[in-house]
């Protein structure tokens, strides 16, 4: 763990990432205490510009303060996220593992299905997938997941044949 964590901070990028990653975490994790309240309440001041009015980043064309919409969209985003991450490595973990220990006509079959999966490109069949269910978190979470578990399935299916 200590070679880990060497290796990491020589890293710069790495490094700023995970700045950055700690930073949005506790905006949204102190969201409600910052900007209590709705963020899509409406205000008198449209277009203010950042500072003016109480609004630390401006408000836009209809008056919603832009730095509530922020912080408590961070929550949103991560909770999106780490669903859908978890349903994705999940699911690869089944196709992989299943397709890795078996073999044969399972390695084939799934990795076939697989393959469908990683020949259609991933942005578009999300968008496909979001516009064909209610546009709902549920939709974006699982069209996420659709679109990332092949990648999990074929590196889990690689270590078994390690």
């Amino acid at each position: 763990m200590a070679d880990f964590w060497k290796r990491f901070s020589r890293n710069r990028q790495a490094v700023l990432g995970l700045i950055i990653l700690c930073v949005v975490i506790f905006v949204a994790a102190i969201a409600n205490i910052i900007y209590p309240g709705d963020p899509f309440l409406y205000s008198k001041f449209p277009l203010s510009a950042p500072g003016e009015n109480g609004f630390l980043l401006g408000s836009d064309s209809i008056g919603r303060d832009v730095a509530s919409g922020i912080a408590h969209g961070a929550k949103t985003s991560l909770l999106i996220g780490l669903i859908a991450t978890l349903a994705a490595v999940f699911i690869g973990i089944i196709f992989g593992a299943f397709a890795g220990y078996y073999g044969g006509i399972v390695d084939d079959i799934l990795m076939r299905v697989t393959e469908v999966f990683q020949t259609i490109p991933s942005f578009i069949f999300a968008i496909l997938l979001v516009a064909i269910m209610k546009p709902s978190i549920e939709s974006v979470v699982i069209a996420i997941t659709v679109v990332s578990w092949p990648a999990v399935a074929r590196l889990v299916r690689g270590e078994f044949w390690d």
